[in-house]
């Protein structure tokens, strides 16, 4: 059989010395044309693929390596549990406040208005100034009312003198009718004329009071002590026209009175609290009352209740109360809105750091640590801020929430969560508390009783 000129699909390698191999089929020598290669070109994808071997194997066997390194390591060792301050809770007697808001005004205010017609002479005040009582303050032109003086001192001159005449003809006339030389109708006469002058000099002294008054109202002055405002009279204005023009206010604020309202519960409450008496009413001393003005941080004017109205308005369920404050370094301004706290009371109490009493959307609760030092929390009801120290209020039972025995955690609260375990560690210079029982959360030790319905406190409650 013949050869077979067909190319083979084979690689053909060069020899050495250039040529092309061939392949020989059945005693045929076929040439292989698909691809060429010289034998230096192979020897070099050789060492490649050798070298490329080698760096596999290093490769696997640094992570062999490495694993096993990991497994040689030691256990692990957690980072130990962090740190948080403590303190006990203490007890003390608190007051029982109650917190409302009002408005401040003097003790005395006088609307100063012009009593006669006429035109101003003169301002004597400057806007703003401190007064006393009798100071002058406005000067009407007083010339019309001296005429009118005047006038009415000659009138009652005038009547004076007619009731002279009248008193001599009824003498004379009485004289002769006592010899019958008149009749008794003339003497009759004569005594009603008599009366009649009298009774004109009245009138005429009483017109002379009145001008008198009058010329003495051109002068303006203050009726209390005081301080002015500001007022728009200026000189050669007419007033007293149509009605009293109003020239001046002075408000008298050495006394200042702050007027607030209670509601009708908080008013029955307290009856019944003291018997259904007022203070002052039983011996009692009346009820201190704090206030603090809207750049005040706490209730730092001291003052005490005044009064209270007769009844209870109607339309609003409310009794007004006024309470009364010292003034005199002049710092409340009458017509402030004002907060006013009554301490009606006092009971026992548990306080906490203020900073210990943390919130959420459940209400307000501390953090306790427990005998195992794992962190506990504890829903409380909050009172009022005392001394940087929040009241701790019981709730239905008289559960506290806490007990003096508790450790609440006040600094690290940050690093505390429910259930965590914990470092406890006293504040500075506080021998530590001991971890033991959690006590019992009732009441304290000889409490008072519970606070009235109209405590200042924080009635929500955790959970």
């Amino acid at each position: 059989m013949g050869c077979s000129r067909a190319f083979r699909p084979e690689l053909a390698f060069r020899r050495p010395d250039g040529e092309p191999a061939s392949v020989r089929q059945r005693g045929c020598e076929v040439p292989l044309l698909r691809a060429s290669f010289s034998w230096p070109s192979l020897r070099s994808r050789l060492l490649q693929a050798v070298f490329a071997a080698s760096v596999f194997v290093f490769a696997s066997a640094m992570i062999a390596g490495l694993g096993g390194c990991e497994r040689e390591t030691a256990g692990y060792t957690p980072p130990p549990p962090p740190q948080v301050t403590v303190a006990n809770p203490t007890e003390r007697t608190v007051p029982v406040t109650l917190d409302f808001t009002g408005t401040t005004r003097g003790v005395e205010s006088v609307e100063v208005r012009a009593r006669v017609r006429g035109f101003i002479a003169s301002k004597e005040i400057t806007e703003g100034q401190r007064v006393k009582k009798g100071d002058l303050l406005f000067v009407i032109d007083p010339r019309p009312f001296e005429a009118i003086v005047r006038q009415n001192q000659a009138q009652v001159e005038s009547r004076r003198a007619a009731l002279r005449l009248a008193e001599v003809l009824l003498t004379r006339t009485a004289e002769a009718v006592s010899r019958s030389a008149a009749a008794q109708t003339e003497l009759d006469r004569v005594t009603a004329e008599r009366d009649s002058a009298r009774a004109q000099l009245e009138l005429a002294e009483a017109q002379l009071v009145q001008s008198e008054l009058d010329l003495e109202f051109t002068q303006v002055r203050s009726p209390i002590d005081g301080r002015i405002g500001i007022t728009k009279i200026d000189a050669g204005q007419l007033v007293g026209a149509a009605e009293p023009t109003l020239l001046a206010t002075v408000i008298n604020d050495s006394v200042v009175l702050a007027t607030y309202y209670m509601s009708e519960r908080e008013v029955l409450d307290q009856r019944r609290i003291n018997n259904n008496r007022r203070p002052g009413e039983d011996g009692r001393p009346n009820i201190p009352v704090l206030m603090a003005l809207a750049n005040d941080a706490d209730y730092v004017h001291e003052g005490t209740f005044a009064w209270a109205d007769n009844r209870v308005d109607p339309m609003q369920g409310t009794v007004k109360v006024e309470a009364s404050f010292d003034n005199s370094s002049g710092v409340i301004v009458p017509g402030l809105f004002v907060r006013l706290r009554s301490i009606v009371g006092e009971q026992r109490a548990i306080i906490v750091p203020d900073v210990a009493v943390q919130r959420d959307a459940n209400g307000p609760y501390v953090l306790v640590v427990g005998a195992d030092n794992k962190v506990q929390r504890r829903n409380v009801i909050t009172g009022d801020v005392v001394d940087r120290g929040r009241m701790i209020m019981a709730g239905p039972g008289g559960d506290y929430g806490i007990s003096l025995q508790d450790r609440v955690i006040i600094n690290g609260l940050q690093r505390a969560r429910p259930g965590a375990t914990v470092d406890p560690v006293p504040p500075s210079g506080v021998t530590a508390p001991a971890a033991g029982s959690a006590g019992d959360n009732k009441a304290p030790a000889n409490p008072s009783a519970a606070p009235t319905s109209g405590e200042s406190s924080d009635r929500s409650t955790g959970g």
